[in-house]
C-alpha cells in the first residue's frame, strides 16, 4: 500500500469541468443536474490513519461517507443508487472504485495538487474534474 496523504480539513468547491456531463452519465435527471451545477459544496474530511469520514455539504443536505481504506462500504451515487465502493491509496491519491464489475465503470480519485484538492470523477468514458480550495 502506498503512503497516504493527509486530506484532513475543510475544502470549498472552486470550479468544475464537465460536471453536468458526468451527472448525466450517472443517470441524474435534468432538474437535479442543473441544480447541482450551480451549487458550491463544502467538503469536510476527517482522516485518522486509514479511517476516513468525508462530508459533502450542499444547501439542502449533507452526504456522509465513512469508511476504512481497503474495506467495502455502502455509498450513495449522484443518482441516488446505493453502491458498494472500495477506497485505496494509489501513488499518493485516494482512489474509489465500485467493488462490483459493471458494464459502465465508475471511479472517483482525490489528490492534492498545489494546495488544491482535485476530485476526478469518471463514469464510462466521461471524465469530470472538481477543484476544491482549502478553507
Amino acid at each position: 500500500m502506498a503512503a497516504s496523504i493527509d486530506f484532513s480539513g475543510s475544502w470549498k468547491l472552486s470550479r468544475s469541468e464537465n460536471f453536468e456531463e458526468y451527472l448525466n452519465g450517472m443517470g441524474v435527471g435534468i432538474i437535479m443536474r442543473k441544480a447541482a451545477t450551480i451549487m458550491t459544496p463544502t467538503c469536510k474530511i476527517i482522516q485518522n490513519g486509514d479511517e476516513m469520514e468525508i462530508k459533502m455539504c450542499v444547501p439542502m443536505t449533507t452526504l456522509v461517507q465513512k469508511f476504512r481504506i481497503g474495506e467495502p462500504f455502502q455509498d450513495t451515487s449522484p443518482s441516488g443508487e446505493i453502491k458498494t465502493m472500495i477506497a485505496k491509496w494509489e501513488d499518493g491519491k485516494l482512489v474509489f472504485n465500485e467493488s462490483e464489475e459493471k458494464e459502465v465503470h465508475h471511479s472517483v480519485i482525490r489528490e492534492i495538487i498545489d494546495d488544491e484538492m482535485v476530485m476526478t470523477c469518471i463514469v464510462g468514458d466521461i471524465t469530470c474534474k472538481r477543484i476544491f480550495k482549502r478553507i
